[in-house]
């Protein structure tokens, strides 16, 4: 034999439900807020005799140079490491 459940007090499970609704989307926005910083980028020309080593070396900072090559190579959207004169480049800028 099945049983029926039926509500007593709808409006205190919409409000249950709505609260559970709130606090859960609060966390999730929390969360993505909490991490995010937009990127900066500083636009530089290749010169003559630049290699895109160069460049990371020279704009690298604290961070290891082979992961900074990486980034500049993702965000200019690079296959190779092939750049050419007067081209220009982002490069992130650490804040």
């Amino acid at each position: 034999m099945k049983r029926k459940y039926t509500l007593k007090n709808k409006k205190r499970f919409f409000t249950l439900i709505f609260l559970i609704f709130g606090i859960m989307i609060t966390f999730v926005f929390a969360d993505i807020s909490y991490g995010y910083k937009k990127k900066e980028y500083k636009m530089v020309e290749i010169q003559l005799g630049d290699t895109l080593w160069d460049i990371a070396d020279r704009y690298k900072g604290d961070t290891e140079i082979r992961k900074f090559l990486y980034e500049i190579k993702k965000v200019n959207r690079l296959d190779t490491s092939d750049i050419y004169i007067g081209d220009m480049l982002r490069i992130p800028v650490s804040g």
